[in-house]
């Protein structure tokens, strides 16, 4: 997997999305533009994508990516694939993987609890929410390791 440092992942539910799905030929993501459901149309957003590993080793061989190396590496990706005729298993989780409220538009939603991914966490604000809103420190125990004070 490839994700943005400011992106939230919930690994469980991450987990759980990819367990029924193939294990080859794979693209899973959020697929750009935003209104978009099709993931055989574009790309998968930058945020954070899963590739199979045989496409992970088709990059790496292939002359298509190696020829190809200007630009936003989400949309590069896409194209590769695209070019190489890869990639037959793509799905787009929406509206599981999204940006964060109010950042970005149409790619934007409140969060919801079966969230595999927020984006566009750029401020300690954003991150604050979202580990609220999932409840991700309610458990931990001081620490002379760490400091967390959300107030």
């Amino acid at each position: 997997m490839k994700a943005d440092d400011d992106v939230y992942l919930r690994l469980a539910p991450l987990a759980s999305s990819l367990q029924p799905l193939p294990r080859v030929d794979l693209y899973y993501g959020f697929v750009i533009p935003c209104p978009s459901m099709n993931a055989f149309v574009h790309y998968m957003s930058g945020m954070g994508f899963i590739l199979s590993w045989d496409l992970v080793e088709w990059i790496g061989r292939s002359n298509i990516p190696a020829n190809n190396t200007y630009g936003p590496e989400d949309k590069l990706v896409g194209q590769w694939l695209n070019l190489g005729n890869k990639a037959k298993n793509r799905f787009s989780n929406k509206p599981r993987m999204y940006d964060y409220p109010g950042t970005n538009g149409r790619c934007s939603h409140e969060l919801i609890p079966d969230t595999i991914a927020v984006h566009r966490l750029k401020k300690w604000e954003q991150w604050i929410d979202v580990l609220r809103f999932f409840n991700v420190t309610k458990q931990l125990q001081p620490s002379d390791l760490y400091s967390i004070s959300f107030d």
